[in-house]
């Protein structure tokens, strides 16, 4: 796993790229505690070259949402694939992180069925 940070006015934008699991979560959880974050702060999630994420990865995705949380500040994931928004939405947490713009839209959500 690979975490790109840009620090912009106004919050910080995360790219993070290959695996998020059990074998590299606190790569994350180590970037996230160095952040600083004030009120009104964003942190952006860039989630569109996340190739896996297992538990452990969706929980380093909670544990952010409570570090920005304490800190007064938001929380956003861009390009999240179709199948983590699915497994977020069945674990109940995708309300923690707000509107989420996918990567892809699926045939299903375009309303059209295969032939």
């Amino acid at each position: 796993m690979t975490i790109d940070h840009d620090q912009r006015t106004g919050g910080h934008h995360l790219v993070v790229t290959g695996d998020l699991d059990y074998t590299n979560a606190t790569e994350l959880e180590q970037v996230l505690t160095d952040l600083h974050l004030d009120a009104g702060d964003t942190l952006t999630l860039d989630l569109g070259h996340l190739e896996f994420c297992d538990s452990t990865g969706l929980s380093t995705l909670i544990a952010a949402h409570r570090k920005v949380d304490r800190a007064g500040a938001r929380i956003a994931l861009t390009a999240v694939e179709p199948n983590l928004a699915r497994v977020m939405e069945i674990t109940g947490i995708s309300h923690l992180f707000g509107p989420q713009t996918t990567s892809a839209t699926s045939p299903a959500d375009e309303g059209t069925t295969g032939t």
